[in-house]
């Protein structure tokens, strides 16, 4: 039986890059081109080794491995995170919550030492955490953007994070891309158990029909800047409040703020 991989990159050339690398030894690639994707392609698991960029739309890398181990219950194959900047400019890697780090480079060169480790891979999946290593090819090439879009991303989470309501973000498809720790406090669930579920599946059924309006109205050309409504969340009375991100018909969706009115 052929081994599976899944890659998960926006980068629409390297996903096909790496999976016809993979290809070429035996492996059955499934491919996912954002972080939601890569979410959903869990369901075609277990495999064998999985890679996934750190910087995604919708999604990000670091999301996705946190998911992907909760899906497999700590039971996972190797996690692979790729970049095109350094890692150690980033983040500790721990926090990552991958196994291994390649830093992208220039494909001639990649091409060689990404078949040498996957090939270590494969003779030892499960290497100790003293030995699980940072793979850089000589002049890579540290992206302005790639660093500067990292840096506007954490600011933005940071802003989330430290607002006073708890703040869930949907995309077009009514799916969470994000909640803050408050919304998760609020909800009862952590980050895993939400990202790409639909929002509805969070809410009592009772406020369904209200959610679902409220999403309608606002999502359209010439709807209300927001709807609000009542709901009771574990034995907790929020007030509900539902805005658009603009505009939702090209944006990521809406942003859903649930307010603390009775503790």
């Amino acid at each position: 039986m052929p081994r599976k991989a899944l890659v998960v990159d926006s980068d629409y050339f390297f996903v096909e890059f790496l999976s016809r690398l993979l290809e070429q030894r035996g492996y059955h690639v499934h491919k996912a081109y954002d972080g939601k994707q890569g979410i959903a392609g869990l369901d075609a698991g277990p495999f064998d080794i999985m890679f996934a960029d750190l910087v995604m739309p919708k999604v990000n890398g670091r999301q996705f491995f946190h998911v992907a181990r909760r899906r497999f219950n700590g039971r996972c194959c190797p996690l692979v995170a790729l970049s095109g900047t350094m890692i150690e400019q980033m983040e500790a890697l721990e926090e990552i919550g991958a196994d291994y780090f390649i830093a992208k480079g220039p494909i001639g060169k990649l091409s060689g030492q990404l078949n040498d480790f996957i090939a270590a891979i494969e003779e030892r999946p499960a290497l100790p955490p003293a030995e699980k290593k940072i793979l850089q090819t000589e002049g890579v090439f540290p992206r302005r953007d790639a660093m500067e879009l990292l840096t506007s991303l954490a600011f933005q989470q940071t802003v989330v994070e430290r607002l006073g309501v708890g703040v869930v973000i949907v995309d077009r498809d009514t799916r969470v891309l994000h909640a803050n720790a408050a919304a998760l406090g609020a909800l009862g669930k952590s980050l895993p158990e939400v990202l790409n579920t639909p929002i509805l599946s969070l809410f009592p059924p009772a406020r369904a029909p209200e959610l679902i309006d409220a999403l309608k109205a606002t999502g359209r050309e010439a709807g209300p800047p927001h709807r609000a409504f009542m709901a009771s969340f574990n034995g907790r009375m929020l007030r509900v409040v539902i805005s658009p991100m603009e505009p939702v018909r090209s944006g990521p969706g809406w942003l859903v703020a649930l307010e603390g009115v009775l503790g």
